[in-house]
């Protein structure tokens, strides 16, 4: 069943960013000299996760907050921290850590899904991976979590 608040909040949260620049821009003019690029005035981000498991009828799904790290994520700091690297963009992840994962080749296809603002931009990411140890993977473990 899904949950009636999500979309709300993060409504909310998206609104609540979208006015957030001045308030950062006036503050990082003044305080920028002491912080890379204003990264400290930057806004977090919230997000929702899920992994759609069709040959098993399942989904699971998890929150993640940045900035500070937090939500129902099992490891958002690690998730926090592999979407800093990639910038942000989904589809960049894995691509900026060796890949040490082994994972079978067996095919059970997962859906992967992110929802919601990432520093003031909106995430609306799909993909489909042969399976969740591919999907957590290539993802740099952001869509690693166990069901809810």
């Amino acid at each position: 069943m899904r949950n009636r608040r999500t979309p709300v909040l993060l409504a909310l949260i998206a609104g609540l960013t979208a006015l957030a620049p001045s308030a950062y821009a006036e503050e990082g003019a003044a305080g920028s000299a002491g912080s890379p690029s204003g990264a400290a005035h930057m806004p977090g981000a919230a997000m929702r996760l899920s992994v759609v498991r069709p040959q098993e009828n399942a989904t699971d799904t998890t929150t993640l907050h940045c900035r500070p790290a937090g939500g129902s994520h099992p490891d958002p700091a690690a998730a926090c921290a592999a979407l800093d690297r990639a910038g942000g963009d989904f589809d960049a992840l894995g691509e900026t850590a060796p890949q040490t994962t082994v994972c079978t080749m067996q095919y059970a296809p997962v859906r992967v899904r992110a929802d919601g603002v990432w520093q003031g931009r909106t995430v609306d990411y799909g993909e489909t991976f042969s399976n969740a140890c591919v999907a957590a993977a290539e993802t740099d473990g952001v869509f690693d979590f166990e069901p809810r």
